[in-house]
């Protein structure tokens, strides 16, 4: 089967996911053609996933497909914007119609859960990867950096952590297709993160920074710090973990996809009733300070402890 024959079974397997508000020319030709609504920003975001690194060789086509969406839509969750467009480049030495296809219905199922159209994208000859670019938006001046926390807001984390993580141990990780994968397991956590997207909108105009956690809250936390100018001392004993994590392992192992963000004390009523209405629980666990090395510093019992740094690419 030539490129051509693969394309057109990619993007049919693709055809409920390829069309929605905004999109006014989707795959199939040289380029998409989209629209925002008026008085809203682009917000645009690309992740790389490459085979033997970021998920096991040889694993299967539709769990793949899943994560690297799943994944790149984490971002726009942190930015606090509404998922819109992704485009999907597909890398391979061989590629099949089936394992294409199968690849494809992974993706399509994460575009159908999160409200994402796939307008495009490229397949090529090569070491095996996957790039997802993803396409939100947010009105204008709504987006959520990391650079805006200030002095005596408090850190807070979404969900649990080290679920994920605890995957990353299973010698079987690669072999576990979408359809095994419907019960709240380390491989579910790490096969389909699930992006707080809803949950990153309604922190517009409380969070004065976020981000997502993907390399591990001990490097993420750390951007978020050294981007605001601010330092803050994280108690281990705080960090909300998935059943079985330790804290010393969880904020290392990454791959957890959920937010940490700041936000003044006097919005705890406030996220209280987010958490509730999402069903989501956030978690403060530590106070940011004016600090002459911006960054985190880490104690357990009182006594300072060396955290590994998360996932580092280079």
């Amino acid at each position: 089967m030539d490129e051509f024959e693969l394309i057109e079974r990619i993007v049919a397997r693709l055809r409920d996911v390829a069309s929605g508000r905004g999109v006014v020319v989707g795959p199939g030709d040289d380029a998409a053609v989209l629209e925002i609504p008026s008085g809203h920003q682009l917000i645009v975001s690309t992740d790389t996933l490459v085979a033997g690194r970021h998920y096991p060789d040889g694993a299967c086509a539709d769990a793949i497909g899943y994560r690297s969406l799943a994944v790149a839509i984490s971002d726009l969750a942190a930015m606090g914007a509404k998922p819109a467009f992704a485009t999907v480049s597909l890398t391979a030495e061989e590629l099949t119609a089936n394992w294409a296809e199968r690849y494809a219905g992974g993706l399509a199922e994460a575009a159908a859960a999160f409200g994402i159209a796939i307008v495009g994208g490229n397949i090529a000859r090569g070491a095996e990867s996957v790039t997802v670019t993803v396409h939100g938006h947010a009105p204008n001046g709504a987006a959520i950096t990391r650079a805006g926390a200030q002095h005596g807001d408090r850190v807070h984390v979404t969900g649990y952590l080290g679920g994920a993580g605890l995957a990353l141990g299973d010698e079987n990780l690669g072999e576990w297709s979408l359809v095994a994968l419907r019960d709240d397991s380390p491989l579910k956590r790490y096969w389909m993160p699930q992006p707080r997207l809803k949950l990153g909108v309604a922190l517009r105009g409380i969070a004065t920074a976020a981000i997502d956690i993907s390399d591990g809250l001990s490097s993420d936390l750390d951007h978020l710090c050294r981007a605001s100018g601010v330092g803050c001392e994280v108690d281990l004993n705080k960090i909300p973990l998935y059943p079985g994590a330790t804290a010393i392992d969880a904020v290392a192992m990454g791959d957890d996809y959920e937010l940490a963000f700041a936000a003044p004390r006097e919005t705890t009523g406030a996220l209280e009733a987010i958490a509730r209405r999402h069903g989501v629980a956030v978690t403060p666990i530590a106070t940011l300070r004016n600090d002459a090395r911006p960054g985190t510093t880490w104690f357990q019992d009182g006594v300072p402890v060396d955290v590994r740094p998360g996932y580092r690419h280079f």
